[in-house]
């Protein structure tokens, strides 16, 4: 094999392992949703052992590579028995760490895909697919150790290049195939948005707002959801008919399959697309709501809220708070840890980590600044001022005020409180609200199926887009240069040009 085909070849295996681990985008937002950060830490960890071990194939992959050059001009220097049998073990060794190297690569392919099976979209069970591969390349190796001759080893090219391009074909289907499952679920959740966003207008209609704009935002939203629809329909009839593939997502012949999962690629790009528009919408539609949600206000640069109550109020962004309370909690999460904090009055003080600070029975005054802080402020007879870029939400019983520029721009009452906000003093409180209470003031409490979700289902289901392009330019790569085009740089390299004895003791094996 020539350097440009091992460097294709590595390249495509790389690819192979970053589309897997786009699969476990596909995993289920409630069983993320349950404990963040120890979900994170895990995924982390595991991806971080999975990297190590891809590692250290990769460089024993490489490290058999240059043996094998070097094997292979040597030869051309001077055929001799010598040389050609020096070629010949290390070709064998190379074909093993390459085999190797396939196989974790595939193991994470098939750890990835069972976490996406779970979710209920696959479009097939593709993990079994996998394990049958690396089954199949695991027997692969007592063939290399007893090959010996050209055909031995070209066979053992083609197979290998015969599993590896079920694996990319396969692996693309599946990524692409529940990706456009999960379009459906994403439309009813859109429709029920524009369902409550219609209401939402209507009782703002109803109260005298001029409601002008907001009508013409939703039917623009409409429109984009219609035309995901149809996108989505179209990609659906190219899966159920799946050219190329059997029921049980085996590719059954390349050319058809290519087609197809080219034809499917360019449909759920235009999905992506349209997706991101209609989110776009729902971003304005949100924005505009906030202004007349009550408990809710965003700042930008020379903007100013003016607060007092009883409650709970939240306050993430670029800023400087001036706060104060009587048998409060106070807790502070410096996330560029810069933040200058001024606190006066407290009972105990507490550090939980990661630019988090808990202050519990404050009854005093507190001066906070910083470029990205989150204040979360619970307790009685609250005051505070808030400049800068930011947002917040209050919650309990209590007005404020907003101005800009210097300019008084509206007022308003505190959102009525959640059940538990009264009591709730845990440092989890303040991710809570940052993650959870800011999308709560938008649209009458619609935050479970807003931007945020529909950020997610594009985040994970229209990755796909990225991973197709990818698995694209993969097949590209393996068809033409693959293990089954080393053998044409690899074992015919050792038996053209040679003497006819030497080309008698490679195919007898003898030295």
């Amino acid at each position: 094999m020539n350097e440009k085909k091992n460097t294709l070849m590595i390249a495509a295996f790389a690819k192979a392992t970053v589309i897997m681990l786009l699969l476990g985008l596909f995993a289920p937002v409630l069983a993320y949703a349950a404990t963040p950060p120890e979900q994170y830490k895990t995924v982390q960890e595991q991806y971080q052992i999975s990297q190590e071990r891809v590692r250290d194939a990769q460089q024993s992959y490489q490290d058999s590579k240059e043996k094998f050059l070097d094997a292979k001009a040597c030869l051309e220097d001077s055929r001799t028995s010598g040389t050609i049998f020096d070629l010949k073990n290390a070709t064998r060794v190379f074909l093993l760490h390459t085999i190797d190297y396939i196989i974790i690569r595939l193991e994470a392919m098939e750890d990835s895909a069972i976490k996406a099976e779970g979710c209920g979209f696959a479009q097939f069970e593709i993990s079994d697919n996998i394990g049958v591969y690396i089954d199949q390349l695991e027997e692969l190796k007592d063939d290399v150790e007893a090959a010996e001759t050209r055909e031995e080893f070209q066979a053992i090219f083609n197979e290998i290049r015969d599993i590896w391009q079920h694996a990319n074909l396969e692996s693309r289907y599946f990524i692409l195939g529940t990706a456009n499952n999960r379009v459906d679920s994403f439309l009813e959740r859109g429709e029920s948005i524009s369902d409550r966003i219609k209401a939402e207008i209507e009782r703002l209609a109803d109260a005298g707002v001029d409601t002008t704009e907001l009508e013409r935002l939703q039917d623009e939203y409409n429109y984009a959801l219609k035309d995901v629809e149809n996108s989505y329909n179209k990609a659906t009839q190219l899966f159920d008919e799946h050219n190329g593939f059997d029921d049980n997502g085996v590719f059954d012949d390349a050319e058809d399959a290519r087609e197809f999962l080219d034809e499917a690629s360019g449909l759920m790009g235009e999905t992506q697309q349209q997706l991101r528009d209609g989110n776009s919408v729902l971003r304005e539609i949100f924005s505009e709501l906030k202004e007349h949600r009550p408990g809710s206000a965003d700042l930008s640069g020379t903007g100013k809220l003016i607060a007092s109550g009883d409650g709970k109020a939240t306050m993430s962004g670029d800023m400087e708070a001036k706060i104060s309370a009587r048998g409060g909690i106070l807790t502070i999460t410096d996330y560029d840890g810069n933040a200058e904090v001024d606190v006066t009055g407290y009972g105990t003080k507490e550090d939980i980590g990661d630019g988090v600070v808990r202050y519990s029975g404050f009854d005093g005054t507190a001066g906070i600044s910083g470029s990205s802080v989150t204040v979360v402020i619970l307790g009685d007879d609250i005051e505070l001022t808030l400049e800068g870029t930011g947002s917040a939400v209050l919650r309990g019983y209590g007005t404020y005020d907003v101005e800009k520029d210097g300019r008084h721009i509206s007022s308003n009452d505190w959102a009525p409180p959640h059940a538990g906000d009264m009591n709730q003093n845990r440092a989890g409180d303040m991710n809570q609200d940052q993650a959870g209470d800011m999308n709560q003031d938008q649209a009458g409490d619609m935050n479970q199926d807003q931007a945020g979700d529909m950020n997610h289902n594009q985040a994970g289901d229209m990755n796909h887009n990225q991973a197709g392009d990818m698995n694209h330019n993969q097949a590209g790569d393996m068809n033409q240069d693959q293990p089954g085009d080393m053998n044409h740089n690899q074992a015919g390299d050792m038996n053209q040009d040679q003497t006819p004895d030497e080309n008698s003791a490679v195919g007898t094996g003898g030295s």
